[in-house]
Order: structure tokens, then sequence, then C-alpha cells
């Protein structure tokens, strides 16, 4: 991948060790992930260009907003253990209170950050002809019951009411010759 396909993002490739190469032409699911860590997304795109990282995500969205493409839609990206092959990841750079020690007061998703990935959103689900439901847009410890991360997202403040109510509205005024 050489440069973004969704539009508005930027591209940073994650390194090929840290994802698989497919030729996929569709997914059934979106999985929204905070990274719990790092506050911009950046150092979150380079950390999947180290080799044998062994994580990565499609995508990943800054506080303000930015939006980094690092996999290819049809390669699987490594963040939801056994739906990677059917999903999108999506990492959003927030983090939950204390997650860096007892005075760390978090950081939640930003007003920015959260219209960016409704936007994303609804581009990924009109692209893939799928309803921006909850059915489809699921949190990564909803979806995936291998993983450690049992507050991801919610942990860090993620508001799924505003968050869904966000995303449909992006959904129902895309315009599709855009």
């Amino acid at each position: 991948m050489t440069e973004a396909e969704y539009p508005p993002a930027s591209c940073l490739p994650a390194d090929p060790s840290n994802f698989r190469r497919d030729n996929r032409t569709s997914f059934q699911y979106i999985v929204i992930h905070c990274t719990d860590g790092h506050p911009r997304a950046q150092p979150v795109a380079e950390m999947w260009q180290q080799p044998k990282h062994g994580s990565s995500a499609h995508f990943v969205i800054d506080q303000d907003g930015t939006v980094i493409q690092c996999v290819a839609l049809s390669d699987v990206a490594w963040h939801a253990h056994v739906v990677n092959a059917a999903s999108v990841g999506i990492e959003h750079c927030a983090r939950t209170p204390h997650e860096l020690g007892p005075t760390d007061p978090g950081l939640p998703p930003s007003d920015a950050q959260y219209a960016a990935s409704a936007k994303l959103i609804a581009w990924l689900c009109r692209r893939a002809g799928l309803e921006p439901s909850r059915d489809v847009i699921q949190g990564h410890a909803e979806i995936d019951p291998s993983t450690t991360h049992l507050d991801c997202p919610t942990g860090c403040g993620w508001d799924w009411v505003r968050y869904m109510t966000a995303v449909q509205r992006e959904f129902d005024a895309w315009d599709s010759s855009s």
C-alpha cells in the first residue's frame, strides 16, 4: 500500500510481519479500539512499522481527528484475534484513567476524534454495503473473547450512544458521488 484508500487519511504502512497479506474483498465487522497509551496517532503507526511487533490495525485516529491508514482493507490486520479476517480495526488515541499510574487522569476520546471516526465508519459501511449498526460496529472486548483488554474501548470513556448517533448521521448524509 503506497497511499491511503480512505481519501482524508494519510498512509503509514505497517511492516508486513505485523499483518497478513490477503485479497479479501469484504468484511463483516468494524472493531473499535482505544490505544490506552499513546496520545498521538503517528507513534502508534510507527510502532506497527517495527518488524515483528505482532499487532496492527487498519486505521488509527489521533485526538485532533487525523486519520492514518496502516493496513490495506484487502489485508488482515492483527487486532482482534479470531475476527481479524472478518473485520477492519480502528484504533483511537485515548486512554483509560490510571493506565499510566495512580495519578493518570486518562485521555477521553475528543470531539474531533469522534467526528473523524464517524466519517470513516460511514465511508467503510457504504463501501462494504453494511448498515451502521452495533451488530457491525463493535468494541474490542465485545467481539474478541480472547482479549486481555477487557474494557476496550469503554474504559477510556467511549460513549456508544454519542458515537452511533454521529455514525448514523454521517452515513445518512454520505454522498455516493464523492
